[in-house]
């Protein structure tokens, strides 16, 4: 397929184009974000380069700036290789092999629907990785003659494969390959896994440009037919699916924000490409390699952004009623506060958390979504002890969802169930301090929320101090339960006890890891400074019986401590120093091994509470 010459199309007095003109000419200068680094070829990329392209379904063209330079499609690639499974097999065997839910997650995350023992979606990494293996053909080469001709019939042009790009990401992909044998162990994928992942490295590795992604975008905006050459790229069936993930799942953990935000189904890839569409209209691709943290084009973005708020692009924009104001809903069972626990404790709140119910709000509130919510609380009523609604993503709050929200107040009362408010904007605090709510409904944060809820539990059964104010002896720190008293006899001259003021720094970032640290008295806060601000985040929080610092016990390398953790008040720690375990290890090598042993399940757990409050948190 030869190149289509376009300079016919082009409008240089078009209105629309000086609009994209001045949208270039005002993000041009921006020169936030990064180019990828993880496949080591893309690094070389140009991080001046900036492109934008709007086709039309009927073949107009407008573009500004590098429109034409050439890039690895890279994800780009994975709606459409999604829509040629589909053509391959049907809906109802891609579904059995890959969902379409998305995840929150980053491109490259390993996470898996283990109840479906399936990927989660086809944007994924994981779930791409599966849709590439459905690809047919017969052996390598033949499948990948299907994916470019593919691409080239969206494209309507002959395509090329940057072989240097290929080859870094086959060299380096390691990540991916790992995702691709986890699911080869658990039966996801079929046939030969190396051939599936050169396909995958390969297809990412296709050359194309802004426009080229502009016409691939209009060919789904036009129900599957290439604006340029008239021919059907796709059928509308595999159409409608593509838009569909995409619109759900395409920008990874910022779809939702994106959707909300500029509305328009859209996919981007880490060599600085971004496609939108809105069906019937026309297709945005965009090109510029400078990406933030989650792998989208920050430029990219920036045009998606304009354009939507400039005309009105919204896909939903006729449709202002929402289906429900829930993002997301669970409970503190599955997600606790960053306050740490003792073992005990924390038995018992992953019993009892269960009565802690969080509700991540999004979008308008008005009465037909807040109706909604209502039915949801309701039917939770009888375990329910604690609710926090989390405004964070919350639009306009209008005066009838004020209302309703003062009713939903006086039920909690009737119904003896707390109910807490965070995240929401100050006036709307105000509206409802009007209307009677009081500051303690109140909170900062879902964290501090969660860690008053828990506390409250607590409180009800025999931990009525939450803080303990007597210093604990070695023998009674949890990490210390299994061990018999001769073994303490030699345990305990390894520590030393130390004292520190409040706001004084136990650990500072930076610091050799070189001891760990058992709380003894008092309470500590690990934080991180944030990037190119004063502020601190609180990660953790230390309370008497806990241990600290231990993870550089594995660590065969001595590194450095990757947080602030700080003295809330008086603390006193028993510091054990690595360089005296030396000596254990001669002396005493049973002991030795199972104080590692012991810490090893200890970070076990700690970990595996982490990827529960993940897969909540992704749901």
């Amino acid at each position: 397929m030869n190149h289509i010459k376009l300079d016919h199309f082009s409008q240089e007095n078009s209105p629309i184009l000086t609009c994209i003109k001045d949208i270039y000419e005002r993000y041009q200068p921006i020169n936030d974000g990064n180019v990828a680094t993880y496949i080591p070829e893309l690094a070389k990329a140009n991080p001046d380069l900036f492109g934008i392209c709007i086709t039309t379904p009927d073949g107009q063209i407008y573009q500004v700036g590098e429109s034409q330079d050439c890039f690895t499609i890279q994800s780009i690639s994975k709606p459409f290789v999604y829509g040629l499974a589909l053509a391959d097999h049907g809906v109802d065997k891609i579904m059995s092999k890959v969902g379409v839910e998305p995840t929150g997650e980053a491109f490259n995350s390993i996470v898996f629907d283990e109840e479906n023992n399936r990927p989660y979606n086809p944007m994924v990494n994981a779930g791409a990785i599966a849709t590439t293996a459905l690809v047919k053909g017969d052996g390598y080469e033949h499948r990948f003659n299907r994916i470019l001709t593919m691409f080239e019939g969206f494209a309507g042009r002959s395509l090329t494969v940057d072989e240097a790009v290929f080859q870094s990401e086959k060299s380096t992909g390691h990540r991916n390959r790992a995702i691709a044998y986890l699911e080869l162990n658990a039966g996801m994928l079929e046939g030969n896994l190396e051939e599936h992942l050169d396909l995958y490295f390969r297809q990412c590795s296709i050359l194309v440009t802004a426009q080229d992604l502009g016409i691939m975008a209009a060919t789904l905006a036009n129900n599957g037919i290439n604006p340029i050459t008239k021919q059907q790229a796709v059928n509308p069936e595999e159409v409608r699916a593509i838009l569909s993930v995409m619109a759900s799942c395409g920008m990874y953990d910022f779809s939702g924000e994106w959707l909300y935000r500029i509305g328009l189904p859209a996919k981007s890839g880490v060599g600085g490409g971004i496609i939108a569409v809105l069906p019937g209209q026309f297709g945005i691709g965009t090109f510029s390699p400078l990406l933030d943290p989650r792998g989208n084009s920050v430029r990219g973005i920036k045009v998606c952004e304009e354009l939507s708020q400039r005309f009105k692009f919204h896909l939903f924009d006729s449709h202002p009623v929402s289906q429900t104001c829930v993002s997301r809903t669970y409970t503190g069972a599955m997600v606790s506060s960053k306050r740490q626990r003792r073992g005990l404790q924390r038995d018992f709140l992953d019993q009892e958390g269960e009565k802690i119910l969080v509700y991540e709000l999004k979008g308008d509130l008005y009465f037909a979504t807040l109706e909604k919510l209502t039915r949801q609380l309701q039917s939770n009523q009888q375990t329910a002890q604690f609710i926090i609604l989390d405004g964070r993503r919350v639009g306009n709050v209008n005066s009838s969802a004020i209302t309703l929200l003062s009713e939903i107040k006086q039920w909690g009362l009737s119904q003896e169930i707390a109910l807490m408010l965070t995240g929401f904007e100050h006036k709307t605090i105000v509206r409802l301090q009007d209307n009677g709510w009081t500051d303690e409904m109140f909170v900062d944060n879902i964290d501090t929320a969660l860690e008053w809820c828990e506390n409250c539990l607590l409180s009800e059964q025999y931990y009525q101090d939450i803080t303990v104010k007597d210093k604990l002896s070695l023998e009674e720190m949890d990490i210390f339960k299994a061990f018999t008293p001769e073994e303490m006899t030699v345990l305990a001259p390894l520590f030393s006890e130390v004292s520190y003021q409040a706001n004084d720094f136990i650990i500072r970032e930076g610091e050799k890891s070189d001891r760990l640290f058992l709380l003894a008295k008092g309470m500590a806060t690990v934080s991180l400074r944030l990037s190119q601000t004063e502020q601190r985040k609180r990660l953790t929080t230390y309370i008497p019986g806990i241990a600290f610092g231990e993870l550089a016990l594995f660590d065969i390398n001595v590194s450095q401590r990757t947080a602030d953790i700080v003295a809330d008040t008086e603390v006193i720690c028993y510091v054990l120093e690595f360089d005296k375990l030396k000596t254990l290890l001669k002396t005493k090598p049973e002991v030795y091994i199972k104080l590692l042993q012991t810490f090893g399940k200890t970070l076990v757990n700690t970990i595996k509470r982490a990827t529960l409050e993940i897969r909540s948190l992704s749901v």
